[in-house]
């Protein structure tokens, strides 16, 4: 199991063993390869699980019951969330041990039903039965994050703690693909990110424009096609609306006034539904890193992070009649191959990212990191900038495109000038590696680090 993985188990069989009865929220990357830390946990544990349905409180109440009652324990056809949780307090005292309870996609619960915490914390934090621990796990992380607790009220006060999922890390994914170059790595990354569960579609034995052929656009054997197409189609409802937000959004259009011009939509409904899809955990607003500079940051932008729907926006959706007349290598050649580098250049930066925090965390830069982002300026961006608890400073700029020369260090620094930083180190990443001038300016100036593709894959 990788460390992150490790450390996410540790945390929730840290609040198990410290004995008392709870209540956590779990959420995030579960269903993408993270239910591994899931299924772990519970393996040697006494628990029941239930997955909610997306359905009025009565409904909810109902099949629940009718659930329980596959275990041979007695209840009302209808019974309230109290009395479901009592039968749970039966069974924990009937087994004389503690009891974990997992609710799978509690937030449809808590959406209609805004006083379920509150019911079931009446057993749950009583002194009648051995420890109950419950689990409550969502995927959806932006509610979760942003509207859950102003939904529940004084209700938050219930739950003893909150364990987001992380997604897989890059260097997981080299690992798996040991077979497969750097770059067609980093590109598959590009396509699928940190959810594991898709990794399996693509073989690492073959390149990568070999599985995308196959995978999404071989008609009769595209997989990942149906299943992306069929995945957004459940996710969004009015989906014409969200599909030319989304292509939008895909192809550059990524401030309001911009959609609004592309779509003819009214500002107002389009915030409506970029609210939703937030939402949805498929889009993100870009929010810079804080510094004094706020004058010459670039606000209102949105962007894609579901790295899977923002492939299929960019290249697929609007070729899928040309998928069906081309043969998959000339679709390939004709509408992703030219495109690519710069669809990709945006993942680099995040493995790069990740790169940085991880020298951190094993105590190999000159800082412990206590902040890190990226600064999005009017007039360029600082890729990475992370800072330690007393100030220390650190900007990078990452280049997956093109080598880097000594124009990259002038252009962070006016960056930085305008974002009212001044860094202590530059970390310059280059996919296509770096001139000899910068290369001897970073040998002579100890605070320019250099890292090539050769350094970030295997560091």
């Amino acid at each position: 199991m990788e460390k992150t993985k490790e450390q996410e188990l540790g945390i929730l069989d840290g609040y198990y063993n410290n004995g008392k009865n709870q209540i956590v929220i779990l959420y995030g990357h579960i269903k993408t390869g993270s239910e591994t830390v899931l299924n772990t946990f519970a393996n040697d544990k006494n628990y029941v699980y239930y997955c909610a349905c997306s359905g009025s409180e009565r409904l909810q109440q109902y099949i629940w019951a009718k659930d329980i009652k596959t275990e041979g324990i007695e209840l009302d056809e209808i019974p309230d969330y109290t009395d479901i949780f009592k039968a749970y307090e039966e069974k924990a005292v009937s087994d004389n041990k503690p009891l974990v309870v997992f609710i799978d996609h509690f937030e449809e619960i808590i959406k209609n039903s805004p006083d379920f915490l509150e019911k079931i914390s009446k057993v749950v934090y009583s002194d009648k039965h051995p420890q109950i621990m419950v689990v409550l796990i969502g995927y959806n992380s932006a509610w979760i994050e942003n509207n859950m607790v102003e939904k529940i009220g004084k209700q938050a006060s219930y739950i003893s703690g909150f364990l987001k999922l992380k997604p897989y890390s890059f260097q997981e994914m080299r690992r798996r693909y040991i077979k497969m170059s750097d770059k067609d790595v980093i590109r598959t990354y590009a396509v699928f990110g940190g959810k594991a569960n898709l990794w399996e579609y693509f073989d690492p034995e073959k390149t990568f424009k070999e599985n995308v052929c196959e995978k999404f656009l071989d008609v009769r054997n595209s997989v990942l096609l149906r299943m992306t197409n069929s995945t957004l189609q459940e996710n969004l409802r009015e989906t014409a609306v969200y599909n030319t937000i989304l292509f939008g959004l895909a192809n550059g259009k990524n401030k309001l006034n911009d959609i609004h011009h592309a779509t003819n939509f009214s500002r107002a409904k389009i915030m409506v539904y970029l609210k939703s899809l937030i939402e949805l955990g498929l889009v993100e607003k870009v929010y810079s890193f804080a510094t004094t500079g706020h004058e010459n940051v670039q606000k209102g932008v949105y962007r894609i992070i579901d790295p899977l729907a923002e492939f299929f926006y960019r290249f697929l959706y609007q070729n899928l009649s040309r998928i069906v007349k081309l043969q998959p290598e000339d679709f390939y050649d004709q509408y992703i191959d030219k495109n690519l580098d710069e669809f990709v250049e945006n993942s680099f930066k995040l493995v790069c990212r990740e790169y940085i925090v991880k020298l951190s965390q094993y105590g190999k830069l000159p800082f412990e990191i206590e902040e890190e982002g990226e600064w999005v300026g009017k007039f360029g961006t600082i890729n990475i900038i992370a800072q330690s608890e007393t100030g220390d400073t650190l900007v990078a700029l990452t280049s997956w495109k093109k080598k880097l020369d000594i124009d990259a260090i002038d252009f962070l620094r006016n960056c930085s000038k305008r974002a009212r930083v001044n860094p202590d180190y530059y970390y310059l990443f280059s996919a296509e590696g770096f001139d000899d001038a910068l290369v001897k300016m970073a040998e002579e100036t100890p605070q320019i680090k250099l890292v090539g593709l050769d350094d970030l894959m295997n560091g």
